[in-house]
């Protein structure tokens, strides 16, 4: 289901679709900027997924797409994903656009009001693994330990 079509802007301000994300095995992970917890420690997570690969990371996409494109505009999201591992790319568009692709996607995330005109987005926290022809392959959650979603990760990009 990840081969469904979309149309999103990545963190270098480029349009990019699904085609560009086909031909070798991608992690997605859904979050936003601003998130206070999950999402940093998500994208440092997968950051040093990346380095135990070795040379086998070149064989993986880790792509991070905004559910809060309001705020996050390519600028801030080539700081943020860069800020983690320069091979993370950081994908955002029009909320519509990220809002079909999420769905296309069975990836749940709402905005959700705090005090003032000020707001926080509610998102799933897991990472989810594609094979090269975008077939979903499973998924990367808190509860497991680093050694266990390595391993899958190293499954997926056929490592190990």
């Amino acid at each position: 289901f990840y081969a469904r079509p979309f149309q999103l802007v990545n963190q270098d301000g480029e349009n990019v679709t699904e085609a560009d994300y086909l031909g070798k095995p991608s992690a997605w992970f859904y979050g936003f900027t601003f998130c206070p917890d999950v999402c940093p420690t998500a994208l440092s997570e997968m950051s040093a997924i990346l380095e135990a690969l070795g040379p086998d990371a070149d064989k993986l996409n880790v792509i991070f797409v905004s559910v809060d494109p309001e705020r996050d505009t390519a600028e801030i999201m080539k700081d943020y994903v860069d800020y983690f591992d320069p091979r993370i790319v950081g994908l955002t568009g029009s909320l519509d656009a990220v809002t079909a692709m999420a769905k296309d996607r069975y990836i749940f995330f709402e905005k959700v009001p705090l005090e003032g005109d000020d707001y926080t987005m509610e998102h799933q926290a897991s990472i989810q693994l594609v094979d090269a022809n975008g077939a979903f392959f499973g998924t990367l959650v808190d509860e497991e330990s680093f050694s266990i979603r390595l391993a899958k990760v190293q499954r997926l990009v056929g490592g190990a």
